[in-house]
């Protein structure tokens, strides 16, 4: 599965999770979707590395949410 079709997908599941379960097994579903563009990348796949990269930015941004959303509870 690539990382634009995990991130659809998140995407399309409950808009706000409610419960730090929730939040993290997303965020495992995008670490997990990025494992095959690394192993390209590594092989020197340039596109790969490019969709790696921006599946880390989206990686950063949804673990903020994340962390603001932990010190809420």
């Amino acid at each position: 599965m690539s990382i634009e079709e995990t991130l659809d997908q998140v995407e399309e599941t409950i808009a706000d999770p409610t419960s730090v379960e929730e939040y993290y097994s997303r965020l495992r579903l995008l670490v997990e979707s990025m494992e095959l563009d690394a192993l390209k990348s590594n092989k020197g796949n340039k596109a790969a590395g490019i969709r790696l990269r921006k599946g880390l930015r989206h990686l950063k941004s949804y673990s903020g949410d994340f962390v603001k959303f932990t010190l809420q509870k």
